[in-house]
């Protein structure tokens, strides 16, 4: 019979997997929902990072609990408890919901975090590994509870179900709440009015601006590309720019770095991208960026060949800004695409390239 303060804790731990189960359930809805073509996610950043949350807050709870989980694990080996090493609730809870889950989950999780173009690539193959982790530890502890430790307590429980049909179905129904209410909130709006946001226009003009590119340097090479079509421009962006909320009268009083940091800031704001990375590498030379394009989408309908050379519209939007704060042109490389977005490196060249 356990003490009363470990009867507390031991049902706070039930009640952990209960909310974390509760976020697996609505991730997994989520993910359900667009298992089809999982590249129809990318842009809609409003589900996103709904889904990312959804993982961050499953993860920190789980890893929570495997702390809480690996100090009961040595109790009982310190008492060398036999439970252990025969079939029984502890014994499939600790190995099975244990060690296997916590390798099932951490595979899913390591690769999101580390590798996330292979989020969308093997998405339907990475979500029911985690989901999988999670059940077999949910499940493995729910029993052990309530057919094992649950019997000895000296009390009912007061912060859970106290039987494991509702400790079991809540967190599903908690779960399709969570995925209706992300749902409803991150649907693409099909009004008329709404057509023509920024984000829309954007991502028409990316794949067009793709292919204007791939003419021109098919036509001029590369080295005219860049040294006369890419600076011209920059007084069209200038205006697009204007007109997407970019206040430009404010960003000429800032320094070169605060109206970097600006740029960066406003993208986020008109959900451009999630977040737009500005680092320098040099005192005229630096990179940018996107993460979480909001026109990502269209890269999945093409193929490497096509990206190849390619420059991020982004990056020239920078580049724009750069251009009317030194009155310098940019030599601009071909952006590293990835499923989520890219990074260009540009450097500030000493004087105007003259034609």
């Amino acid at each position: 019979m356990p003490p009363f303060w470990m009867e507390i804790w031991i049902e706070l731990m039930i009640l952990q997997t209960f909310i974390g189960y509760s976020f697996v359930i609505a991730n997994a809805c989520i993910g359900l929902a667009n298992i089809k073509d999982l590249n129809l996610m990318k842009g809609n950043l409003k589900l996103v990072k709904a889904h990312k949350w959804f993982g961050r807050i499953e993860g920190i709870i789980f890893f929570v609990i495997v702390g809480q989980c690996l100090y009961m694990f040595a109790q009982h080996v310190l008492a060398s408890d036999p439970n252990l090493y025969r079939p029984s609730g502890i014994w499939s809870h600790a190995w099975f919901g244990g060690f296997l889950a916590l390798v099932l989950v951490s595979t899913k999780l390591i690769i999101a975090k580390f590798r996330k173009d292979d989020i969308y690539n093997y998405g339907h193959i990475l979500g029911p590994i985690g989901v999988i982790g999670w059940s077999i530890s949910h499940w493995t502890s729910l029993y052990n509870f309530y057919f094992v430790v649950y019997p000895g307590f000296t009390r009912s429980v007061i912060l859970v179900p106290p039987n494991i049909v509702w400790t079991g179905i809540v967190p599903f129904i908690i779960g399709f709440v969570l995925f209706l209410i992300v749902m409803n909130q991150t649907r693409e709006a099909t009004k008329e009015k709404d057509r023509f946001s920024i984000n829309q226009i954007a991502f028409i003009l990316h794949g067009i601006t793709f292919g204007y590119e791939r003419s021109a340097k098919e036509l001029l090479g590369k080295p005219a590309l860049y040294k006369y079509v890419v600076p011209e421009t920059y007084e069209f962006i200038e205006r697009m720019m204007n007109m997407s909320g970019f206040d430009m009268k404010k960003l000429e009083r800032m320094s070169l770095n605060d109206a970097m940091k600006e740029f960066s800031k406003m993208a986020e704001e008109i959900e451009m991208a999630e977040k737009i990375k500005i680092k320098w590498k040099s005192e005229d030379t630096f990179t940018i960026e996107s993460i979480n394009c909001s026109t990502a989408r269209v890269r999945s309908v093409m193929n490497e060949q096509e990206l190849e050379d390619a420059v991020c519209p982004w990056a020239l939007f920078s580049a724009s800004i750069v251009n009317k704060l030194t009155g310098k042109e940019l030599a601009i490389k071909p952006s590293k695409f990835n499923e989520i977005g890219a990074i260009t490196e540009l450097k500030i060249l000493e004087q105007k390239e003259k034609s």
